[in-house]
């Protein structure tokens, strides 16, 4: 696959922002948060605080113009570092102590109505519709989140094989931080849990609780804007017959919910799917105790998934589903396509099993037994 380069990548992200503009009949669109940054500038970071969702600087797409508006302390990094100047945009700049964002605007674009991310006075919110924007992927992101995929993977997967019992959780997610950031991958949330916090909590975040037989380690692991949810298992010693055997249903009723994730299709297709192999394979109420996952990209989760849910997938649209059963989940990244899906996240050093779903082979992450 031959990415496009910066410039043809925002080309393509500009004319979608400027159709937004007319149907919303707007001079202008001011992008604020975080992830919309990376996503118009293609894999630019606006943040200091990398757990931030609002950025440092904004951006301003007229009809005719790009701008980035930031204070003198960013000023010069957005430009340079960020490679600004190279895409065309033409900076405003203010001092650090002046709140000057709004009049910069309006010495653009006059009284003429804009749209924003943010709900601000005096601006059109219109983030619902930036995120529509964001959904389909370029080749250039997908090639960036394949990136991130095997990066993240391999990370995670690396740590879990030096674990040892004794480590503390918190020691181990600091592992993993280490080993993401040698590729410049932010890790912006964690979920692990040793032995019994996998059953007790869905969303166990780190403690200075020991490992003895089991851990369960997630993360939420964000690169130039993308980010890739990946969630594997350990286990010391004999693994149960009935470990074992839930934890590959949970892996298939994820498979059915890839599968049934087709482009053109309602995405509450898949929800329902997956909730149907819950009560078939004998978990019928564990749904309800954790939201089964959605569309993903340059949020965790763009849209979480519900039976109400009739948005409709689009061609080269990134999901994420996390079904779970109280003691197991199962969780990767995917790129809905024409040709079925592609994973973004897999098993890179982790032993796998296979399983064939709707027709597709599915290689996925067994438990690491040691």
């Amino acid at each position: 696959m031959i990415g496009l380069d910066r410039n043809e990548e925002l080309q393509i992200k500009l004319e979608r922002v400027r159709d937004l503009l007319k149907q919303h009949e707007l001079s202008g669109l001011l992008l604020k948060k975080q992830p919309n940054f990376s996503w118009l500038t293609a894999g630019g970071l606006n943040m200091v605080g990398f757990a931030t969702e609002m950025g440092m600087t904004s951006i301003l797409v007229t009809e005719t113009d790009l701008y980035v508006i930031a204070n003198r302390i960013e000023a010069e990094r957005m430009m340079d570092e960020e490679g600004l100047k190279e895409l065309g945009f033409k900076l405003l700049t203010h001092e650090w102590f002046e709140d000057k964002e709004a009049n910069l605007v309006k010495e653009v674009v006059g009284d003429a109505p804009v749209g924003c991310d943010v709900q601000l006075d005096g601006f059109k919110y219109v983030e619902p519709d930036i995120k529509e924007l964001r959904y389909s992927l370029t080749e250039a992101e997908i090639e960036r989140y394949l990136f991130l995929g095997a990066r993240a993977s391999y990370a995670m997967e690396k740590v879990l094989y030096e674990v040892k019992p004794g480590d503390s959780e918190a020691e181990i997610v600091g592992r993993l931080s280490e080993e993401l950031w040698k590729n410049r991958i932010d890790p912006t949330g964690f979920i692990i849990a040793a032995d019994e916090r996998i059953r007790l909590y869905r969303h166990p975040i780190p403690t200075m609780k020991r490992v003895e037989k089991c851990l369960m380690l997630s993360v939420n692991a964000r690169y130039r804007g993308l980010i890739a949810s990946i969630t594997r298992f350990l286990y010391f010693g004999p693994l149960s017959h009935e470990f074992a055997r839930q934890y590959r249903d949970n892996v298939e009723i994820e498979c059915l919910m890839i599968a049934k994730t087709e482009v053109g299709k309602e995405m509450n297709i898949p929800f329902m799917a997956g909730l149907k192999r819950y009560e078939e394979l004998g978990y019928p109420d564990e749904w309800k105790l954790h939201h089964q996952g959605g569309a993903t990209g340059y949020s965790a989760r763009d849209i979480k998934v519900n039976e109400s849910t009739t948005q409709r997938v689009q061609e080269n649209q990134a999901f994420c589903w996390n079904p779970s059963i109280t003691g197991t989940k199962s969780e990767d990244v995917f790129i809905a396509t024409r040709n079925g899906p592609l994973m973004v996240s897999k098993p890179v050093i982790f032993p796998v099993m296979q399983m064939e779903v709707e027709g597709i082979e599915f290689t996925r992450p067994s438990i690491l037994v040691r």
